[in-house]
């Protein structure tokens, strides 16, 4: 599969954001939840990146648009699940459109 090189640094920096995002809510708050999961959708980006498979950052972006619309859901604040709902859905439907055009 042909997959642009601006899809592969859309999915890279998804997966920077992502392990940075959860390395500082450990920091700010001691998140442990945050941590494991910043570090694991780090984990499955980098290796979507590396295996070339795009429909697995698909998947993992849409997933993590799920959990942080739950999360705004229950708690109602912007920051920080709000922003990541929005971004993660803004990568999920780019790679998504990317990957169906294809």
């Amino acid at each position: 599969m042909n997959i642009q090189i601006t899809d592969w640094m859309v999915v890279l920096g998804y997966a920077v954001l992502m392990g940075f995002g959860g390395w500082f809510g450990f920091k700010k708050s001691g998140s442990k939840p945050s941590l494991v999961v910043g570090v694991l959708s780090f984990a499955v980006l980098v290796v979507a990146y590396f295996i070339q498979e795009l429909w697995v950052a698909v998947a993992t972006s849409g997933l993590l648009s799920l959990v942080f619309f739950l999360r705004v859901s229950k708690t109602r604040k912007l920051m920080p699940s709000g922003l990541l709902l929005v971004f993660s859905a803004i990568v999920c439907i780019y790679l998504l459109v990317n990957l169906l055009g294809k």
